[in-house]
């Protein structure tokens, strides 16, 4: 009987010692191993023998199991499945798997089995898969695409944090892990739903195919997406996406496709050379300014595309520009095929790498040529008159300061000649500006005969002109002035049509006429105002007295400026007396004017400046006023006469003065038939048509129009026919002579017998001796005037001399008061 037993423990230790799993038989109401096999041996590292009999809390490791062994011999009796440590022999924790079951022994009463798996191999492989997984998953989150990996049915298997942040996936919609929703967020942020919906659709159906799409976001976003099959055990399982964000690679593309662009169509010459200054690219416009092809340029240096022989100084300049702003800018000549060179500038830019070396460099080419024209042209206009051609005031300053600065104190000086063409407004006037445009270039060609290489003929502006004469002194500039004189004297021809020309010269003389260009000019046009005034076609030259006389002109304009307001001026009026019956009837009104600093200002001095000046307009409006209301004063005291005021040709072509002289008739209530203008020749010389059909309409208005000092002005007989004129008025220079000059007579009785034909009346001025009375009395004059019946007289004198009627002729005072006119 204990053969049998021993041989079935002999066979039942055999039978577990050859079993992988660890076993071990525990008493439970001891705790202790009752058997161990020899799997359990190997796995705590321990003998067989050493095992039985061991407490098994000396292995428990985990207070897990401290508490279940030190349980009650029930609750062990329930058994236990888990995971747990054993402490090995050597001090070190083995990871096993543990199950605990009752186990019932015949001999010794209750005990537990336990079985025990060593996980040691196993945890290492889960960690090391783990390890994998978590490498695998870094390096899926450092990929520079965004990854999507789903499954045949769309099943959302895995992605990377790439993804998330191209698509902008929001972290609430991550943490629901609702698929559909993520495809629909991916739906929703593309620009074209219902194109990507359809190529998903596409992709799907073809399994095995891999795809490649561009995607645009609504914020302008472009994304590249591929995708493959994947594959497992020869089955596609899903589908790998890939995401990458292109938006900076297509706009890097669209810039330099717009590059290429703006160099093959830009104006501009432009040029691309590599490190060693080779010419790699020309653009078309490059091509063209050169006249060259790049193919023909390819490999060629910039410096020998410019035409540089010696190339290393231009180098070394373009350089040391480089170091210090990357930019050389500057002109140079620009050799072209088949034709002449042309100046151009360039902008040398220079194109550094990342390591700061110059990589390539890019060529700015601008032509020059019609900026230099434009520049030479600015030039021409800064210096020359355009109409002319000729220098104009500033290049003859420059010539002037010149001469000043080379001149020596005993050396020769020079003189400045001004020059001025008389009554050459009459040309504007009557043929246009344009007309008179083509006769300045006319006398500017003739003028510049008169001058040696080393004299300047410049244009001042209108009609005027100004000639340096190098080195001239009194007797040359004298033969140059008289030379331009005569040149000018030669009838001119234009458009078929003949007409002649004078020209007034004033001369200044450096140094003693003046020592700055502008007081030559100065004293040389105030030679030439003498000239004219001395009756012009002439030449003169500058005499210090004649600054004096411009003083005096100037300080008489202020103060006859101020005279009005001041009321040193008054009307004076001289009677008129009808020859046959010796009575008053009419009287003219004359200005008259006394300076508290000037006294008695004679007519003759002021009346010209005024009409120089253009004050007469102001001066002849006034007196016109003061006349009108004086003859209707006159007339409703109940001697009316007629009142004649004289009109100057300035006046008279005032835009208001008809509405003028209607209103003053209304204002005052003068009758027109009352009032009389005395006009001169000359107002029929200036736009004769215009001045007629004024006249007509002051005839029509009833005022009466007479000429007054009739035969010293351009006399014609055709205005007599033609204009309402009602009187004419002999000058006192032809009644002076009167009775025994024979020339004067011829003419007064000439003057008579024509208005007697024309039916006018003919009135006498100046009359100062009977015997003048008589003379013209014989010839059967209508009326006179002058100081042999009384001078102009203030109006309240002459309010007397109305209420005597008749006026006796009296002896003339050859010495006293104010000539009439």
């Amino acid at each position: 009987m204990n053969l049998n037993v021993r041989a079935q423990d002999v066979l039942w230790q055999a039978t577990f010692d050859g079993l992988q799993e660890a076993i071990w038989l525990v008493d439970a109401r001891t705790r202790s191993i009752l058997f161990a096999n020899l799997s359990a041996a190997t796995l705590v590292g321990m003998a067989r023998e050493e095992l039985v009999g061991l407490p098994v809390q000396r292995l428990a490791a985990t207070p897990q199991d401290q508490c279940f062994w030190a349980d009650s011999e029930e609750a062990m009796a329930m058994g236990i499945h888990s995971m747990t440590s054993l402490l090995r022999a050597d001090g070190q924790l083995v990871p096993v798997e543990r199950r605990v079951a009752p186990f019932s022994l015949a001999a010794s009463g209750a005990a537990l089995l336990v079985t025990m798996v060593d996980c040691s191999a196993r945890q290492a492989a889960e960690r090391g898969l783990e390890t994998l997984l978590a490498e695998l998953r870094a390096t899926l989150d450092s990929a520079a695409d965004g990854m999507l990996v789903c499954g045949v049915d769309g099943e959302v298997r895995a992605f990377n944090q790439r993804l998330v942040q191209i698509w902008g996936l929001p972290q609430d919609l991550l943490l629901q892990r609702n698929d559909e929703s993520i495809h629909a967020f991916l739906v929703s942020r593309v620009r074209d739903p219902r194109t990507y919906k359809a190529r998903l659709e596409v992709i799907a159906a073809d399994l095995q195919g891999s795809s490649h799409d561009v995607i645009e976001l609504h914020e302008g976003q472009v994304i590249e997406r591929r995708s493959v099959p994947l594959w497992n055990h020869a089955n596609v399982t899903g589908r790998v996406y890939s995401f990458r964000d292109i938006t900076q690679e297509v706009q890097a593309q669209a810039a330099l496709r717009l590059a290429a662009r703006v160099f093959d169509s830009s104006p501009y010459a432009i040029f691309i050379a590599d490190r060693q200054h080779q010419l790699v690219r020309l653009n078309p416009a490059c091509e063209q300014l050169s006249g060259r092809t790049s193919q023909s340029l390819q490999g060629q240096t910039v410096t020998s595309f410019f035409g540089m022989g010696v190339a290393q100084p231009f180098l070394d300049c373009v350089q040391s520009d480089w170091r210090h702003g990357g930019i050389w800018n500057g002109e140079l000549w620009l050799p072209r095929e088949g034709e002449n060179g042309c100046a151009v500038h360039l902008s040398w830019v220079a194109l550094r790498g990342e390591d700061g070396g110059i990589e390539q460099s890019i060529g700015f080419v601008r032509d020059l040529t019609q900026q230099h024209a434009a520049q030479k042209r600015i030039d021409e206009l800064a210096y020359s008159d355009v109409l002319t051609g000729l220098p104009n005031r500033l290049l003859l300053s420059q010539k002037v300061e010149t001469a000043i600065r080379s001149a020596q104190p005993e050396g020769a000086g020079f003189a400045i000649l001004f020059l001025d063409l008389d009554r050459f407004k009459v040309i504007n006037d009557s043929l246009g500006h344009h007309f008179g445009d083509r006769v300045l270039q006319q006398v500017a060609s003739r003028l510049q005969t008169c001058l040696r290489q080393t004299d300047m003929l410049c244009r001042i502006g209108g009609d005027e002109f100004a000639m340096y004469l190098h080195a001239g002194d009194a007797m040359g500039a004298e033969h140059v002035a008289r030379r331009m004189l005569d040149v000018m004297r030669r009838p001119f021809t234009l458009d078929g049509m003949g007409f002649s020309i004078q020209c007034s010269i004033g001369v200044a003389l450096y140094p003693q006429d003046g020592r700055t260009l502008d007081e030559l000019i100065k004293q040389a046009d105030t030679a030439m105002y003498r000239v004219k005034e001395c009756g012009r076609g002439n030449f003169g030259f500058y005499q210090p007295q004649m600054n004096a006389n411009l003083l005096e002109r100037m300080q008489m304009e202020h103060a006859m400026r101020q005279a009005l307001g001041g009321q040193h001026m008054s009307v004076h009026y001289q009677p008129q007396v009808d020859m046959a019956t010796g009575r008053i009837t009419g009287a003219e009104a004359l200005l008259r004017w006394k300076d508290p600093e000037l006294g008695a200002v004679a007519p003759s001095d002021f009346i010209p400046l005024a009409e120089e000046t253009g004050y007469i307009i102001t001066l002849g409006a006034w007196v016109l006023e003061q006349a009108v209301q004086e003859a209707a004063r006159w007339m409703r005291a109940g001697t009316p006469i007629l009142v004649s005021v004289n009109v100057s040709a300035l006046e008279m072509r005032q835009p208001d003065f008809l509405d003028r002289l209607t209103r003053l008739l209304q204002e005052y209530g003068l009758p027109p038939e009352l009032l009389e203008l005395e006009l001169t020749e000359s107002i029929l010389l200036q736009d004769a048509q215009e001045a007629a059909q004024r006249l007509a309409h002051v005839a029509a208005m009833g005022v009466g129009l007479a000429i007054d000092d009739f035969g010293t002005g351009y006399s014609s007989l055709a205005y007599l026919k033609n204009l309402p004129i009602h009187k004419l008025k002999i000058d006192q220079s032809f009644v002076r002579g009167l009775p025994d000059h024979a020339g004067d007579r011829a003419i007064v009785s000439a003057i008579v017998h024509l208005g007697q034909a024309l039916k006018m009346r003919v009135v006498a001025e100046g009359v100062e001796t009977l015997a003048q009375r008589s003379a013209l009395q014989d010839m059967q004059c209508d009326v006179y005037q002058g100081y042999l019946c009384s001078p102009a007289l203030p109006a309240a004198e002459f309010d007397l001399l109305l209420g005597e009627g008749d006026l006796a002729p009296r002896a003339a005072a050859k010495d006293g008061g104010l000539t009439p006119q």
